[in-house]
């Protein structure tokens, strides 16, 4: 095992200790039809995961890029099989976030967080 998978492997723990059960809703469009402006043969999968929800700072609040309401999530990469996409939502509750935004922090050859921005 190496060095990066047991940051990964710390970072699930951590996430799993201070965030919350929530469902990645990942979402798969289809083949769009340019005729009529539509997709078909779209599906949904969902995932339960553990995710730490925080707030954005006053200062990174732009009103463009980031909005009064907007959230980060942090996911642990060792808590999926896959990334989360741009079209996947998170569903808190009875809340439901689109992903903005992801970046993923990976100092090495392993995914340790993916960092999302997601809004309602």
């Amino acid at each position: 095992m190496s060095f990066y998978d047991i940051m990964a492997e710390m970072a699930k723990e951590q996430i799993n200790e201070f965030g919350r059960t929530v469902i990645l809703r990942r979402n798969n469009e289809g083949q769009y039809d340019p005729s009529d402006d539509s997709f078909t043969g779209s599906t949904s999968a969902e995932e339960s995961i553990k995710a730490l929800f925080t707030d954005f700072t006053e200062k990174e609040i732009d009103g463009t890029i980031i909005l009064r309401g907007d959230k980060k999530v942090l996911i642990a990469s060792a808590e999926l099989l896959a990334p989360p996409q741009h079209n996947d939502t998170i569903v808190d509750g009875n809340d439901e976030y689109k992903i903005i935004p992801m970046s993923t922090i990976q100092p090495g050859d392993t995914p340790i967080i993916y960092k999302l921005q997601v809004r309602k």
